[in-house]
């Protein structure tokens, strides 16, 4: 599941070059910077395709702020609608395409500036591009999961917890401090007792990595009472239930993070 963004980005993306080949007429910096910060998105989204044509040196620092700055406004937007309309409501079908939103997402990656980790939680995608950025990375997104604002979609979250559940494996436990250690617990027991499919699943997997046998075995007999699933609106138990049981087994096996240099060698 926490693929299947990354995979919409790369089949809009060829969309997105397509409507604005045509265009020849040169943009300044200033007019870059004033689309960026346009709290109408299709405008926002114009000027982040503009900003993509910028060579390295044009890039100065007002118009990358500019950028964090769209992705911030994008990030409003789309929690205003989901507070609004509940996060079932298809957003990408009634107020605008998706590939707006992920180039923007992609773009301010690439910054590798850590001022911009506050714009990029609801993006923690796999994980990768988040633990690029190191420990400074830890704790807002631990503060994210802890006390979503409203309006956070459960795909963000689940993404978060995920990503923790990524830094314990590759920085180790014993690296992180008692109290951070039970934060975490304490994040991994709220998304097992009170959440659906996707959060419920992130979590069991962050318990895992914490080593806390304890939870997984609440979660087991959640799993499996089906008066506590149907709460839930749970119609993926199976697959829960291999999960909790391979991590009580010892047998869990979760995709790791990957540093940088590395999938720059492996070419993603």
């Amino acid at each position: 599941m926490h693929h299947k963004i990354i995979i919409l980005f790369f089949l809009c993306l060829f969309s997105v070059w397509t409507v604005h080949a045509q265009r020849t007429d040169p943009v300044t910096i200033d007019e870059i910077i004033e689309k960026l910060t346009n709290v109408d998105y299709r405008i926002a989204f114009e000027g982040s395709v503009d900003y993509m044509r910028l060579s390295e040196d044009q890039r100065i620092p007002a118009v990358k702020s500019a950028l964090i700055q769209a992705l911030i406004n994008e990030n409003e937007r789309v929690r205003s609608i989901i507070s609004q309309r509940g996060e079932d409501m298809p957003v990408y079908e009634s107020e605008g395409d998706a590939e707006g939103s992920l180039m923007l997402m992609d773009e301010v990656y690439d910054l590798r500036d850590p001022t911009a980790i506050p714009a990029l939680l609801p993006w923690c995608q796999t994980g990768n591009k988040m633990i690029d950025f190191g420990r400074v990375a830890f704790d807002p997104i631990l503060s994210y999961v802890e006390e979503p604002p409203e309006g956070t979609s459960r795909y963000s979250i689940g993404s978060c917890i995920y990503t923790l559940r990524m830094m314990v494996d590759y920085w180790g436990l014993s690296s992180f401090s008692s109290s951070e250690h039970q934060r975490m617990r304490q994040v991994a027991e709220k998304y097992i007792v009170n959440s659906k499919f996707y959060t419920m699943y992130d979590a069991i997997t962050l318990a895992a990595s914490l080593n806390d046998r304890s939870l997984l075995q609440m979660a087991d007999n959640l799993i499996n009472n089906d008066e506590e699933m149907a709460k839930r609106q749970v119609t993926n138990i199976d697959m829960l239930k291999k999960i909790v049981s391979r991590a009580l087994s010892g047998t869990l096996v979760e995709r790791q993070y990957v540093p940088y240099e590395e999938r720059q060698k492996r070419g993603y």
